[in-house]
């Protein structure tokens, strides 16, 4: 018999979508210029390799965004799975024997040390110490301290997903 896993699919701030496409847009635009200028002025070569470094940009700013939507936290009878893009950390595996609590939190303002911006990845949390975000926006954050690390999501309906979880952390 399967164990029944409930996979939450978090809602995606218009404003984070939007600081990612509009970064996207403008690299593009860089792209069009510096190949432009790699043709047309003396710029030459420069433009051209300019043009190449900020597809490369591009390609990684796409990725982010489409990491947006493909964000998953799925709750199964013994973990939680913490499902991203290995930009900001890859898929991240939480026995629910390891929580010592769940708390609904603000979005914490932190030193970011790895990851991508208004996305996740590692951060420095002043109060809090080091923790694992994956987050979609900027309202229903939930705290998840473990015995081993702090961990910040933001999944749909955040109460009802808290309350699942507890119930599963103390039957």
């Amino acid at each position: 018999m399967r164990a029944l896993s409930i996979i939450n699919e978090p809602v995606v701030s218009k404003g984070v979508v939007w600081s990612y496409g509009g970064l996207a847009i403008f690299t593009a635009t860089l792209i069009v210029f510096f190949a432009y200028t790699g043709f047309f002025t003396p710029l030459g070569y420069g433009g051209f390799v300019a043009s190449i470094v900020s597809a490369f940009v591009e390609i990684i700013m796409l990725l982010i965004l489409r990491s947006l939507y493909r964000t998953r936290y799925i709750l199964t009878e013994e973990e939680l799975v913490i499902r991203t893009t290995r930009l900001i950390g890859g898929e991240k595996r939480i026995l629910l024997d390891n929580v010592e609590s769940v708390e609904e939190t603000l979005i914490p303002l932190g030193i970011r040390l790895f990851g991508a911006s208004f996305h996740g990845g590692y951060y420095q949390i002043p109060g809090l110490g080091r923790a694992f975000v994956a987050m979609t926006n900027f309202n229903d954050g939930l705290l998840i301290k473990t015995k081993q690390g702090n961990f910040i999501i933001t999944p749909r309906e955040r109460a009802g997903f808290k309350r699942t979880i507890e119930a599963k952390i103390n039957p």
